[in-house]
């Protein structure tokens, strides 16, 4: 009986400690996949592990599982451009975009003399932070998620 214990709580060490290395993402049948994810696009993901690399359509996973996955992907590669790959709501998104649009216009316009430097600089603070606590807001109520928000905006 001993032994078996022994047995038991090494199996559950090595099971947490396999888990933590990858991460794991769980489909709608309950079978979960674990590795990292190496390619992402609107319809199929990629995840790769230590004994396989498999290919999968996004749609075996329930929605939550998707936005995790592309969130992951996303910060493992850094956003370069391609934040139009997260899964979040339509009015997050527009927020985002025009937060950052009114912040170009703001440094183009400090460039072309129509204001000052330090005036573009302030009204681009302000936007920043504003933006930031209407995302802190969105993780609180369960909008987007942690992984989202940094993907949004990295602080």
């Amino acid at each position: 009986m001993r032994k078996f214990r022994k047995m038991s709580v090494l199996a559950v060490i090595i099971a947490v400690s396999s888990a933590m290395a990858e991460p794991a993402y769980t489909n709608h049948a309950g079978n979960v996949v674990s590795g990292v994810v190496v390619a992402l696009d609107a319809h199929t993901t990629t995840i790769s592990n230590s004994s396989e690399v498999a290919k999968l359509p996004l749609s075996i996973f329930p929605e939550l599982e998707q936005r995790r996955i592309a969130a992951d992907f996303l910060l493992r590669q850094g956003s370069g451009g391609q934040v139009g790959l997260l899964r979040v709501p339509v009015s997050v998104k527009r927020a985002v975009a025009g937060a950052q649009k009114a912040m170009a216009r703001s440094r183009k316009r400090a460039e072309k003399g129509l204001c000052t430097k330090e005036e573009s600089d302030e009204f681009c603070a302000k936007s920043s932070a504003a933006l930031k606590s209407y995302l802190d807001k969105q993780v609180e109520s369960g909008v987007i998620t942690s992984a989202e928000r940094k993907v949004l905006l990295p602080l």
